[in-house]
């Protein structure tokens, strides 16, 4: 049985959440300008933030990327103002002559208007990831069938931020996140995710793998211990365990090196990956993505994306060869379901479509 669990594993990007109400990376750039242009608290730092973004298309332009090439989005955003911020603690800064002097000017001779420009994007992040009506999460539920049909725990990879995978959780279906309860004395282990049959309590139904952090996720400054609340209200906004930027993929604590070895490990033993709304925009997934396909020629990605016909889906077939860097003889493993994620979870007899969609094995329940 949990051999059997480890054949099919799920990654979840932001369109897995957009039809629920939770904005993309692309959505939060255009809130964002629009609170910059209309909201006094953001207006006064509008000058500064045209000059960060301008400075980053400067970099991509140096490249030869221009216009949609220009890789623009939120966790670039909030990453490079980090760095900023960093100042004088970055290690570059020994060999850096001077910073540019208009930089300067807007943000402040100790770039204090860099950590405010950034504590003000993560606030609003906190309430984007949290919608007052979770109503529209519904076709998460899906999900419930799907595990229910297959009779082994589900493994959901997940790069949101949001709450909807852990809310399908009930006394008759377990999320396990790696934590016991809630509070401080419910610290993150990664034991919980061992699967075994000598596994001391009944495995739950499905196994939640937050790669990116997690809003309600708080770590204790003495101990450096990672739990869970159930009010997030009381975690502030630079406090917030969420990973931006490329430079934090590998964080060395708990949980996010552990769980980027998890997604390289399974994507080296699952027979079919599925992809939920994931842009493949992440050059560090793409590589573990880009290693598993090429590993083994009978394994299978399902990109499940939006697509408004067959020549949009072509074109997305082509954006995913480019990215995982396949060649024409790989691109047969790609099989891109061009349907919105609400779609895909509620499809009809879903777990035998998928099974059917993976090389035979000789265990194949159907």
């Amino acid at each position: 049985m949990t051999t059997r669990s480890k054949d099919i594993i799920f990654l979840f990007g932001a369109g897995a959440s957009a039809e629920a109400g939770i904005p993309t990376s692309a959505q939060m750039i255009e809130r964002i300008e629009r609170l910059f242009e209309t909201h006094d608290q953001w207006n006064g730092h509008l000058r500064l933030y045209n000059h960060v973004k301008s400075a980053i298309h400067y970099a991509f332009g140096l490249k030869g990327r221009f216009n949609a090439d220009v890789e623009y989005n939120i966790e670039t955003l909030v990453n490079t103002l980090y760095e900023l911020e960093r100042n004088e603690d970055h290690p570059l800064y020994p060999f850096i002559a001077s910073w540019n002097s208009r930089l300067v000017a807007l943000a402040g001779a100790d770039f204090s208007g860099v950590q405010t420009v950034r504590s003000l994007i993560l606030g609003e992040l906190k309430k984007w990831v949290c919608p007052d009506d979770t109503s529209p999460a519904e076709y998460y539920r899906g999900l419930l069938q799907l595990q229910s049909d297959l009779n082994y725990p589900l493994r959901i990879f997940s790069l949101n931020y949001d709450l909807l995978v852990e809310r399908l959780e009930s006394a008759d279906f377990r999320v396990e996140s790696g934590f016991p309860g809630f509070g401080p004395n419910h610290v993150w282990d990664w034991e919980r995710f061992e699967d075994s049959e000598s596994a001391p309590t009944p495995l739950p139904q499905m196994f939640l793998y937050k790669l990116h952090g997690s809003i309600n996720w708080k770590r204790d400054d003495a101990t450096k211990n990672l739990y869970r609340v159930e009010q997030v209200a009381t975690v502030e906004p630079e406090s917030m365990e969420v990973i931006f930027g490329r430079a934090f993929k590998l964080e060395a604590a708990d949980p996010y090196l552990f769980y980027a070895y998890e997604f390289r490990k399974f994507t080296l033993i699952a027979k079919l990956i599925v992809t939920v709304g994931y842009g493949f925009g992440d050059a560090h997934i793409n590589k573990m993505l880009m290693q598993s396909l090429r590993d083994d020629p009978s394994r299978k990605l399902v990109a499940v994306v939006r697509c408004g016909d067959e020549r949009q889906r072509e074109q997305r077939l082509c954006l995913i060869q480019q990215k995982l860097e396949l060649t024409e003889a790989q691109r047969p493993q790609i099989d891109v379901r061009g349907e919105s994620a609400s779609g895909f979870f509620r499809t009809e007899r879903l777990s035998e479509n998928l099974l059917a969609t993976m090389p035979p094995t000789n265990d194949a329940p159907f």
